[in-house]
């Protein structure tokens, strides 16, 4: 017997006592931790009726308002990742279940989504880094110290001084002109730095193209644990059923699929069972590293940051993870 939906399925279940005293044939994930399953269970009888259901860990405004350290939601990008996650909570969305069956796994989870995101506030990655060593620090792997300089913005009146410098006083019409198109053409690059400095740090690998191809701008980091690279897109898209790969736009506009690519990532790579273990060093590896990183020497950025926010979640949401 199986539960409704197709959801779980058991082969001989032992039926068992749950938390409420009924009859349930769930496998405890772990001594002492209750039955979160977001389906009625039916007990074994002439007339199984529904049972009451324990549900996931609540997620509330006032809540991920102390996770962020605010007194008020911010209008725009964060209201809505708020209303997402609050929905998502409040009917026990499938897709987001096994995240937040658990109050260890729901704060782990909470915790690498609020620093990947600025707070909840950024989900697209901007590609603006003021300073080459700050560039360096986060692509350094795939970029020269040279190629980091010609990255890094530079301000208009610098950019403009230089060039008028360099050619010097305009002393006919026709110079004026080719100087009026040398700082245009100043401002034209400067604006496309960030796409062209994505397009070369994510070239020839997550299924992107090379840099012509654009790919590394086109499916740069977007949601709540910043999906990046075509295969991701298209591999969220299909697992969701979502066109993500046609539109990747999709993940930062959408909050709610910003969520659900999210969970997608999570779930796809076991993240829950370094949640589990309580191993905030082994979840940041494959968040920040990507999955084949856990378990290395490799130390994910904002390791610190990652560590502080798991604790400030567990003290919100941690006595949830044993019922």
């Amino acid at each position: 017997m199986g539960l409704p939906g197709g959801l779980f399925a058991f082969e001989e279940p032992e039926w068992r006592l749950n938390p409420l005293g009924e009859m349930c044939p769930a496998v405890l994930p772990r001594p002492g931790m209750g039955c979160h399953l977001p389906l009625s269970c039916f007990p074994p009888s002439a007339d199984p009726g529904p049972v009451q259901q324990l549900a996931d860990v609540p997620v509330t405004e006032e809540d991920l308002l102390k996770l962020v350290g605010q007194a008020k939601v911010q209008p725009g990008t964060q209201r809505r990742v708020f209303d997402a996650l609050i929905e998502a909570s409040r009917t026990g969305a499938l897709w987001f279940h096994e995240i937040s069956r658990s109050g260890l796994r729901l704060s782990h989870f909470l915790a690498q989504c609020c620093i990947e995101s600025s707070s909840f506030q950024k989900l697209e990655e901007g590609f603006v880094f003021n300073s080459v060593a700050r560039l360096l620090e986060i692509h350094g792997k795939y970029l020269t110290e040279e190629q980091a300089k010609s990255f890094v913005p530079q301000d208009q009146k610098t950019r403009h001084d230089a060039i008028k410098a360099e050619k010097g006083e305009p002393k006919t019409p026709e110079e004026k002109k080719a100087l009026d198109k040398a700082l245009a053409d100043s401002d034209a690059a400067e604006k496309k730095k960030p796409q062209e400095l994505a397009s070369t740090v994510y070239a020839n690998r997550m299924g992107n193209g090379g840099v012509a191809s654009g790919d590394g701008w086109t499916y740069r980091g977007r949601g709540l644990i910043q999906l990046t690279g075509r295969e991701n897109y298209r591999a969220a898209g299909k697992a969701l059923d979502l066109p993500l790969e046609a539109q990747p736009q999709m993940v930062w506009k959408d909050a709610e699929v910003a969520l659900k690519t999210a969970a997608w990532y999570w779930t796809k790579h076991n993240l829950n069972e370094h949640a589990d273990l309580d191993d905030s060093l082994k979840v940041s590896q494959a968040i920040n590293l990507g999955p084949n990183a856990v378990g290395g020497k490799g130390k994910p950025n904002h390791l610190k940051d990652r560590q502080e926010k798991t604790e400030e979640a567990k003290a919100i949401w941690g006595d949830w993870a044993l019922r």
